[in-house]
């Protein structure tokens, strides 16, 4: 397992400029799922935010959207994924989550 320092910058990089997509929380579920949240919004009591989620089973349709932060929570079968093990993300695809240099 690959541990990393909890201040690293990390983004999403699938789509658009490197800088507009700084990762902030990754959700995983027990079949793959991921769920890369990028901008929550903490003023709806963080229910919604703004991500890309990658499906495990239809990669091809990963996309840029809303994401309803609640839902997430309230499912047993999904958990946040510590930032100090974000290295692993590479695991589903190469180059979805990009840890950035601080200097």
């Amino acid at each position: 397992m690959v541990e990393t320092d909890t201040n690293t910058t990390w983004v999403v990089k699938p789509d658009g400029p490197i800088s507009d997509n700084e990762a902030v929380e990754v959700w995983e579920s027990m079949t793959g799922d991921l769920w890369l949240i990028t901008e929550p919004d903490y003023s709806n009591n963080g229910a919604i935010a703004f991500g890309y989620a990658r499906l495990y089973n239809m990669p091809q349709f990963a996309e840029w959207g809303s994401i309803n932060r609640q839902q997430l929570q309230d499912e047993p079968t999904i958990w946040p994924v510590r930032k100090s093990n974000w290295g692993n993300i590479n695991s589903y695809e190469d180059g979805l989550l990009v840890e950035v240099s601080d200097e």
